[in-house]
């Protein structure tokens, strides 16, 4: 869908671009040939949005990945389309396979993508990466991969399932939780992107849903301005200031970590999206085809992740503040035998695992 000029569109997209470790994905991403990222950079360019927030793409020290997506693939024209040059890209680490040195699983064993401080099987492997065509204020992003769970007020941990020395080391986020301000045309001046990927490992035990609850609450309070006991990256305490115009992106569910819930009721979830800070847009599937009279009709048409079976979940969103005058918004999801399809289609291997979805904030 066009977007009206002057308006500014914000997307997340979970890809799922990883190997056997970073090393691996660059190689396979080397020479701009790599199928899952030419569809995945082709999806892109049909939506292009403004800004873009990654998720699922593996990290590696050097920041060698996300330049190659958007140098390879990105900036390049896909099928027919035309490339979309993003001048300013953001990563960093995240704790998605970063060893603990502790037995977090309990097996009696040290190491493994379940003692790593976030599910994975090698440093960096579900990242994420911002592209922006609108200036980063570098001096002013905050992370906050190291906040510790235990220094959470009225945490979930399980009593008794960690040690002293566990819970020491063990971070509140899987993988980490950004605030990018960006430099925008019009009074306000600067937009606050907060990205995230919530992740579960597979089979999540009771201590691993606990943790997704309470990594939940920690960007409901971080964007309402309520987390005066969260310390970023550089030691500096709290979230936003009330007011700051925000755009809350990424992965707030894992897909499989949805199936666990009877009816898809994740607390804190419901929790965040019904909180005071920020507007729900309710994005659904923009196609030609009445969405009652679709061949999947059954699926949520919020939905940005699919799922053998024919089912799919809503795990990616996109929501602004509730100052900001949202225009439009919508999740890429065509219908067979309509333009695009060919991007989303459950059959073909390269196409992502999850759904692009935005919405375009109003232009001043």
């Amino acid at each position: 869908m066009e977007k009206t000029s002057g308006d500014i569109r914000v997307a997340t997209l979970h890809a799922q671009i990883r190997g056997g470790s970073s090393a691996e994905v660059l190689e396979e991403l080397d020479g701009g040939m790599h199928p899952q990222a030419r569809v995945l950079a082709e999806t892109v360019q049909v939506n292009a949005p403004d800004v873009l927030v990654l998720t699922g793409l593996s990290y590696d020290e050097q920041q060698q990945i996300a330049a190659t997506v958007n140098e390879e693939y990105l900036s390049r024209g896909q099928n027919g389309q035309s490339g979309i040059t993003y001048p300013h890209v953001y990563t960093a680490p995240t704790n998605s396979g970063i060893e603990s040195g502790a037995d977090l699983d309990g097996d009696g064993r040290i190491g493994g993508p379940a003692d790593a401080l976030g599910y994975g099987r090698y440093a960096g492997e579900r990242g994420m990466a911002v592209f922006s065509t609108h200036p980063i204020v570098e001096d002013e992003v905050r992370t906050f991969q190291d906040f510790l769970w235990q220094d959470m007020p009225e945490n979930s941990i399980p009593e008794d399932e960690f040690s002293k020395l566990e819970q020491s080391v063990l971070a509140l986020p899987s993988t980490s939780l950004w605030d990018i301000p960006l430099e925008v045309p019009g009074e306000t001046g600067h937009v606050h992107v907060v990205a995230t990927d919530l992740t579960s490992p597979p089979g999540p035990t009771s201590s691993d849903v606990a943790r997704s609850e309470d990594q939940r609450r920690m960007v409901a309070e971080f964007i309402s301005g309520a987390s005066w006991y969260l310390y970023d990256d550089e030691g500096t305490y709290g979230g936003l200031e009330p007011g700051t115009p925000f755009v809350l992106a990424g992965s707030l569910a894992d897909a499989k970590e949805l199936q666990t819930w009877p009816g898809d009721q994740v607390p804190a979830l419901a929790s965040l999206l019904e909180g005071g800070a920020i507007q729900d847009p309710g994005p659904e599937a923009v196609t030609e085809e009445p969405l009652s009279q679709r061949r999947d009709a059954a699926v949520d048409p919020q939905a940005t992740h699919g799922l053998a079976g024919g089912d799919a979940v809503r795990s990616s969103y996109v929501l602004p503040a509730t100052d900001l005058d949202i225009d439009s918004s919508g999740v890429f999801w065509p219908a067979e035998g309509e333009f695009g399809f060919n991007l989303v289609d459950p059959a073909d291997p390269d196409a992502p695992v999850g759904r692009l979805v935005w919405l375009d904030i109003a232009g001043s």
